[in-house]
């Protein structure tokens, strides 16, 4: 059963959600964003070749739209490893899907990149707060399960977020909370951060990507594991 979102929670939902689009650069570029986020989540390196092979595409036009998207994760010999919130390198949140143990840039990343990979995920993370382990199921469409239930997420101050450095500036900020009592101390430290509960958190998501996933972008080839 699905758990519910109330977006009507925080004021400024829209606006909010609206501003964090602007975290998606690669969003000129639907169809191929997708393909090469859906290739990485195979679990290996994705070279330009392999990319353009799966898109369709040619080789130098592949390489040269990739290379001019910030916050792409590259290895020694060039291959893509990080892209999009998903990443080959570890990091304190895990996401599972299928076999392949993956991890994400940070604790919102795992609650959209079920929709955008069109696949269900375990993720298991830690509390900066309480220092105790999350652990969810994350469909497509919701958020299926979650321990603790009472989980929230933190935003920082976008106005401190430069988009050509998420990882630095945004994703390092943005956790799960176990709690409501983390969450309050969360605020109380961090005032001019925002906290949503997992399921509001998981509506912003949903809403940031709808524009990757709306029937324009249907021409993504699919990628066979």
């Amino acid at each position: 059963m699905r758990r519910r979102a109330d977006a009507s929670q925080s004021d400024g939902f829209e606006a909010f959600a609206g501003a964090l689009q602007a975290t998606f650069p690669a969003r000129d570029d639907a169809p191929l964003a997708l393909t090469l986020l859906r290739l990485l989540s195979a679990g290996r390196p994705v070279t330009a070749a392999a990319l353009a092979q799966t898109a369709e595409r040619k080789e130098g036009e592949v390489a040269g739209r990739v290379s001019s998207w910030p916050n792409v994760e590259r290895d020694p010999t060039g291959r893509v490893v990080g892209f999009s919130g998903l990443t080959l390198r570890s990091t304190p949140h895990q996401f599972t899907v299928g076999d392949r143990q993956l991890h994400a840039w940070c604790a919102w990343d795992t609650l959209f990149l079920p929709a955008l990979l069109r696949q269900t995920a375990d993720v298991r993370s830690l509390c900066p707060v309480t220092g105790s382990v999350v652990e969810l199921v994350v469909a497509p469409d919701g958020v299926t399960s979650a321990r603790p239930a009472d989980l929230h997420v933190s935003f920082p101050s976008l106005a401190a977020t430069d988009t050509d450095d998420i990882t630095g500036s945004f994703c390092c900020h943005v956790f799960f909370l176990a709690g409501a009592d983390a969450a309050r101390t969360w605020r109380e430290t961090r005032a001019e951060d925002s906290v949503f509960d997992v399921d509001a958190a998981f509506e912003l998501g949903r809403r940031v990507v709808a524009a990757l996933l709306e029937p324009g972008s249907s021409t993504v080839m699919e990628v066979s594991r």
